[in-house]
């Protein structure tokens, strides 16, 4: 695994999962189990990178509120190194994720302080470090200035970088060629199928991975339950998933960068192969309980 170190940016929120059971039911019960986990993308990527021995530093912005304390607690516990303001007057992140029967979830999210951020929050990039920046930073103006300026410091400063789209919805609404202006020179794009679909304009996936690799260093599509692509100039590998019983699909694309991450940076000779089985092994492990860590 890499020992380089990494500064991902992103949100921290607390995860309520519903996992339903039983046919839909609307305007009466319907059973499900229901527990709170940390959550937040940047937060997940920066938790399974530290659960996988690589060094690294959360930079964000949390409530004055016990969920926020908790959150900082939680990840401090798992050896995330903490740049995270505490911004005053604010309610930290919150997600609620219904999770049907197979698996398959969506998403509520009230993003609260995370919408705070700015540049001055971020942490001096170091030589030799590597930058992961979650796509939702972008796709709203308040914290976009923190995360363009994130992608100019650690251009400048000779450090590689990984992008996450976010989703399909946000993205939609912020517009395609503003964002890929936005990301420009980005080394790694982390997409899923929807999304590289989108950010294309290729309806076959792997065109699809093909055209975003022409703009990016290389491009990692994850497939759900076909595994995921690796595309780098014009070659494209595919690996399959790892067998897995889906309880909860939360968090599987963040576990999945961690993985793949942490043996992509372990220097220039890291095979793509490795990297992507990397990745679908931590992405099993999640999907196989609820909540994203």
């Amino acid at each position: 695994m890499s020992t380089r170190p990494v500064v991902v940016v992103g949100d921290l929120a607390t995860d309520v999962v519903a996992v339903l059971s039983g046919e839909p039911a609307p305007g009466s019960d319907r059973p499900a189990a229901i527990r709170t986990r940390g959550g937040g993308a940047g937060a997940n990527v920066a938790a399974h990178l530290a659960a996988l021995g690589v060094p690294v530093t959360l930079a964000g912005c949390v409530g004055d509120d016990p969920a926020g304390a908790a959150l900082l607690a939680e990840l401090a516990a798992a050896g995330v190194g903490l740049a995270v303001r505490t911004v005053h007057g604010a309610a930290s992140g919150t997600i609620v994720s219904l999770v049907e029967p197979d698996g398959e979830r969506s998403m509520l999210a009230d993003r609260g302080a995370n919408l705070d951020l700015r540049p001055d929050d971020l942490p001096p990039p170091l030589p030799g470090a590597h930058l992961h920046l979650s796509g939702y930073t972008l796709l709203d103006e308040r914290p976009r200035a923190a995360g363009l300026a994130a992608l100019a410091a650690a251009r400048a400063a000779g450090c590689t970088v990984s992008l996450d789209p976010a989703s399909t919805g946000p993205l939609a609404g912020y517009g395609v060629d503003r964002w890929l202006a936005d990301t420009a020179g980005v080394d790694l794009l982390l997409p899923n199928a929807d999304e590289a679909r989108l950010l294309s304009g290729c309806a076959d996936v792997t065109d699809a991975a093909r055209a975003l690799a022409a703009r990016h260093g290389a491009v990692a599509v994850t497939l759900g339950g076909d595994g995921a692509l690796w595309a780098a100039g014009t070659a494209v590998l595919h690996r399959p998933a790892r067998p897995a019983r889906v309880v909860d699909t939360t968090g599987a694309g963040d576990a999945f960068t961690a993985g793949l991450l942490a043996v992509w940076l372990g220097g220039p000779d890291a095979d793509p192969a490795a990297a992507l089985d990397a990745g679908l092994a931590r992405a099993a492990e999640v999907v196989g309980r609820p909540g994203a860590r």
